[in-house]
C-alpha cells in the first residue's frame, strides 16, 4: 500500500535519495520500487512478524502451553515486560545514533507507530512529518489530522480513508515542508502538486520482480507441474505484459490458475480450513479451473490440512515455501485471479494487476482494500465488483458480524471467548437471517467468530462475480483490439 506514496514522493523530490528504513519482514517491498535509493532494516517493537503458523503448538504451530501457579505468571509478565522495554529503548538509542546526520526529512507512515516519531526525534532529523496520534504528535514538526475509524457494522456507510490516500496525504506535507530547505541546496525539486490532481498512472501500486524471480516462478512451477512452462505474461492473449497491461485470461488454456492465499500475516484474519477445502471443491466442481495454494515454508501445515479436507477429484496443487516473495510476485500474472484474506499476498497480486477476491473479518476494506482512488469512500457492500485504479477487478467479502470492522488483531480464539460473550440467541439469528454459516470447523485448529460469520456461500458469490468479471474484461480487450485493427491510420 505504499508504493503509490513512494511514486508520488519521488515525482516531487526529484533527484533528491529516498531512504526507507523497515523491518526485515517488510523490506522485501521496499527493494522492489523503482523509486527507492536505498532501503534500511530496523526491527521495531511490536511490530516483529516473525511467527511460525497459525496453527496451534503441538498442530503445526511453535511452542508448549504451561499453566503456571497466579504469583509465579505475574512475575513472568512483569519480567517480560520489564526486557521488552529495556530492549525497545536500547534499539532506539542504537537506530537514532546510526541515522543521525544524515537525513533532511523523515516521514513516519504507520499511523499507531509513536516508537518510530520518537526514534526520529531523538535522531535530530529537522522535519519530522506524521499524523497527529496522542503518542506520536510531540515528536513531530508537520502532522496530518488522525481519522477516527469507525467501528461496528452500523458504520460501514460511513465514509473512511483508505491507507494509500492517507500516505499520499503525508507525501503532500512533507513536500511543502521540505520546499524551503530545496530552496537552499542541490536539491532539484519540480512544481508543486496535489496528489488528487496527478494521474493514476502515478498512483498504482507497484512491485517489480527481477529476471532472476522470474526465472525462479518457471522453475519452481516446471518442478511442480510436470515441467511444463508457464507462459510468460508478455505472452497473453493481448500481446502486452501482465504487470502493465489490461488483465486478460489466457485463451488457450484448457484450465485456468486460481491463485489461493489462505495463511494470513495475523491469526485472527484466518478463515477456516474446511471452508476454504469446500470451496475449492466447489471451484473445482463447476469452473474450468486448477487451485493453486501458496504461502511460506511455515504455512505448509495449515495448507497440507486444507488439502486433505478437500474431496473432489481435482487435488488442488501446493506452492508453499517453493518460491520467495518476489518470485512469488513473478508468478502471480499467470494466474486468472487470487483469493485469500487481507494480506500483504493479495496486495502483491494487486501490484500485478490480477484480479483477487479478498476477506474481511476486523478489519476494514475500506481502509486496507483495494486503492481505487476514491477518497474518502464507504465499506463496498459484500459480493459486489469494483475496480482498483488500475481498472482491475476486485471483490470484498466482509463480515457480517454486528462487532466488525473493529481493527483488532489481538483477539482470541472462539474456544477462549466466553460462552455468552457475542454468542447470544440474538446474534446467531441475525446470522442465519443473512445466510451466514454457524458450523464449527471440523479440522483441530482455531477458527475467530468474526471471520467464521463469512460463510462459503458469500465466498462463492464473490468468486462467481469476479470470474464473470475477467470474462468480461477479456472481451472489452478483444473488442478494443479488434477495433484499433480496422481503424483507419
Amino acid at each position: 500500500m505504499a508504493t503509490p506514496a513512494l511514486a508520488w514522493l519521488r515525482a516531487n523530490l526529484g533527484d533528491a535519495t529516498i531512504t526507507v528504513l523497515a523491518g526485515p519482514w517488510g523490506s522485501d517491498v521496499a527493494d522492489h520500487c523503482p523509486h527507492v535509493d536505498a532501503v534500511e532494516i530496523c526491527r521495531f517493537p511490536a511490530f516483529d512478524r516473525t511467527t511460525a503458523s497459525s496453527l496451534p503448538p503441538g498442530q503445526g504451530g511453535r511452542g508448549f502451553h504451561i499453566t503456571l501457579p497466579a504469583p509465579v505468571a505475574r512475575i513472568r509478565d512483569i519480567a517480560t515486560r520489564a526486557i521488552r522495554m529495556w530492549r525497545a529503548d536500547r534499539l532506539l538509542r542504537l537506530t537514532a545514533d546510526r541515522l543521525r546526520g544524515r537525513f533532511d526529512a523523515a516521514i513516519i507512515g504507520s499511523t499507531d507507530f509513536g516508537w518510530g516519531a520518537a526514534l526520529v526525534a531523538l535522531a535530530g532529523i529537522p522535519v519530522r512529518v506524521g499524523t497527529a496520534t496522542p503518542d506520536a504528535i510531540a515528536f513531530l514538526t508537520h502532522t496530518i489530522p488522525m481519522d477516527h475509524v469507525p467501528i461496528g457494522a452500523w458504520t460501514r456507510g460511513l465514509p473512511r480513508r483508505n491507507t494509500a490516500a492517507v500516505l499520499l496525504d503525508l507525501i503532500d506535507v512533507s513536500t511543502a515542508a521540505l520546499r524551503p530547505v530545496s530552496s537552499s541546496s542541490a536539491i532539484r525539486m519540480p512544481t508543486a502538486q496535489k496528489w488528487r490532481d496527478a494521474p493514476s498512472s502515478e498512483l498504482r501500486l507497484r512491485y517489480d520482480p527481477s529476471n532472476a524471480e522470474v526465472a525462479e516462478a518457471d522453475h519452481a512451477w516446471s518442478s511442480l507441474n510436470g515441467h511444463q512452462e508457464i507462459p510468460r505474461p508478455e505472452a497473453n492473449s493481448s500481446g502486452t505484459s501482465g504487470v502493465e497491461g489490461p488483465h486478460t485470461r489466457r485463451e488457450n488454456a484448457i484450465q485456468e490458475l486460481v491463485v489461493l492465499h489462505p495463511v494470513p500475516g495475523a491469526a485472527v484474519k484466518r478463515w477456516s480450513p474446511d471452508r476454504w477445502a469446500t470451496v475449492i471443491d466447489r471451484i473445482h466442481a463447476t469452473y474450468p479451473a486448477r487451485v493453486i495454494l501458496t504461502g511460506t515454508a511455515s504455512d505448509r501445515p495449515e495448507i497440507e490440512a486444507i488439502i486433505r479436507a478437500c474431496t473432489a477429484p481435482v487435488r488442488p496443487l501446493s506452492f508453499a515455501g517453493m518460491v520467495r516473495f518476489g518470485a512469488l510476485g513473478a508468478f502471480l500474472p499467470r494466474a486468472r485471479l487470487m483469493m485469500g484474506p487481507d494480506s500483504g499476498a493479495i496486495h502483491l497480486a494487486a501490484a500485478q494487476r490480477v484480479p483477487t477476491l479478498r476477506l474481511f473479518g476486523p478489519t476494514d476494506a475500506a481502509v486496507w482494500g483495494a486503492w481505487t482512488g476514491i477518497d474518502p469512500l464507504p465499506i463496498p457492500p459484500t459480493g459486489r465488483l469494483l475496480r482498483d485504479i488500475q481498472d482491475v477487478p476486485v471483490v470484498h467479502v466482509s463480515s457480517a458480524r454486528a462487532c466488525a470492522p473493529c481493527h483488532r488483531l489481538s483477539l482470541p480464539p472462539r474456544d477462549q471467548w466466553p460462552s455468552n460473550a457475542s454468542f447470544n440467541q440474538e446474534s446467531r439469528d441475525r446470522a442465519g437471517s443473512v445466510g451466514i454459516s454457524t458450523a464449527t470447523s471440523t479440522l483441530p485448529s482455531p477458527t475467530y467468530p468474526c471471520m467464521d460469520a463469512i460463510s462459503v456461500e458469500a465466498v462463492m458469490r464473490g468468486f462467481d462475480a469476479l470470474w464473470r468479471a475477467t470474462d468480461d474484461t477479456t472481451n472489452k480487450n478483444a473488442s478494443a483490439t479488434q477495433h484499433d485493427e480496422a481503424s483507419p491510420e
